[in-house]
């Protein structure tokens, strides 16, 4: 069987969007008590589908690149250092 990359590329293009989708809008539900459609931010499994899909398709990002990635790198409660003894 002969691969369409056409649709290949369509299919990940659509995978792509949609995990954007999730991290940029949240994931609607229903809310249990009111039955309603609402908006919530995603959960553990979903950024871990995410992180999963960055990591399997080599995406990266040069460090000081990114403002988005300086910003978390600059909140985290750890600056790294704990772990330059294994690289000495």
């Amino acid at each position: 069987m002969k691969t369409d990359k056409t649709g290949l590329e369509d299919l990940f293009d659509t995978f792509a969007s949609q995990l954007k989708t999730i991290l940029t809008e949240g994931r609607t539900v229903v809310d249990k008590e009111t039955g309603e459609a609402v908006q919530v931010t995603p959960d553990a499994a979903s950024l871990n589908v995410i992180l999963n899909f960055l990591k399997h398709t080599g995406t990266t990002v040069a460090p000081g690149t990114n403002k988005v990635v300086n910003d978390i790198v600059a909140n985290l409660p750890f600056d790294g250092s704990e772990h330059q003894e294994r690289f000495n």
